[in-house]
């Protein structure tokens, strides 16, 4: 009685670039719920003649239907990719040792590639943390598939060197308590670091915004807004005259109406206060 776990053709992953392991696996459990797995390291056996024997016309009948299965099942579950890079072989055991052949010698530039990889990730707060952190497991899943397994620890402490400096707080307590996290773990605390940080920055953001100094223009004048100072900067810097027009006009009698002078110095209103009768000190008071 068999007792593998069934397999169907249809839930083995195409070979890829990257999961050759996982593949094999599946392959070689496929062909052994198949009873087709003996062909692979059997020989072929001598073509048939005249004098055959009905035992090697049988033979001959299961190991070639054998071999058939094998070889269509490996060129089925391979991507077109792969399968264009790999030479074809009419026996089924030469086809899949020149797959293995192929990928024993890729494996190692894959493998570096990934290790580096790892090795180079920063997190710049412009992605989800959460899914930051998956991309790091993904990545050593990938590479234990190709025999370089890390452990759970190792992702733990790239990915911490991974953040910026607005997370060194919690490095620092990670590196001082006694207990190790998990990689579920560091996630949700990575999450609630992460939304601790950005709310902070937001609330840093506003403060500096409302805290803005005040610009004066001249002694002694009024209080206005920094927009409004970068704007009358602007304007003063490409239309000169605009400017000194409007210090002109900012000087108007409220007697005669007339600009350019203050009340206290019209002559008309002092030629009014006279005939008028008023005296000396209540001009000064109004000055």
């Amino acid at each position: 009685m068999n007792m593998t776990a069934p397999i169907s053709i249809h839930t083995i992953i195409p070979l890829s670039g990257s999961n050759y392991k996982k593949w094999r696996e599946d392959i070689d459990l496929y062909f052994i719920n198949q009873s087709v797995d003996w062909v692979l390291t059997v020989a072929a056996p001598p073509a048939l003649t005249d004098e055959s024997s009905d035992q090697d016309k049988a033979y001959y009948k299961d190991w070639s239907r054998a071999n058939r299965i094998c070889r269509l099942t490996i060129l089925k579950t391979m991507s077109d990719t792969i399968k264009g890079g790999i030479p074809d072989k009419e026996l089924a055991g030469e086809l899949l040792q020149a797959v293995a052949e192929r990928f024993t010698v890729s494996e190692k530039a894959e493998t570096s590639m990934l290790l580096g990889k790892l090795m180079t990730m920063k997190y710049n707060m412009n992605t989800n943390i959460r899914e930051y952190i998956m991309q790091m497991i993904n990545i050593s899943n990938q590479l234990a598939a190709l025999n370089m397994g890390l452990d759970e620890q190792v992702i733990i402490t790239l990915a911490l060197k991974s953040l910026p400096n607005q997370f060194d707080n919690l490095q620092t307590t990670y590196n001082t308590q006694k207990d190790k996290w998990s990689l579920n773990e560091l996630i949700a605390v990575l999450v609630q670091e992460d939304e601790r940080i950005r709310k902070n920055k937001e609330y840093t953001a506003t403060v500096n915004l409302i805290a803005k100094p005040q610009w004066k223009f001249g002694k002694g004048k009024g209080k206005v807004s920094a927009s409004t100072a970068n704007t009358f900067a602007a304007s003063s810097s490409k239309n000169p005259k605009k400017v000194v027009n409007m210090k002109k006009k900012s000087f108007k009698c409220f007697f005669c109406k007339k600009e350019g002078h203050m009340k206290r110095n019209c002559e008309a209103y002092k030629n009014w206060a006279v005939k008028k009768g008023v005296h000396k000190e209540q001009i000064a008071k109004e000055k």
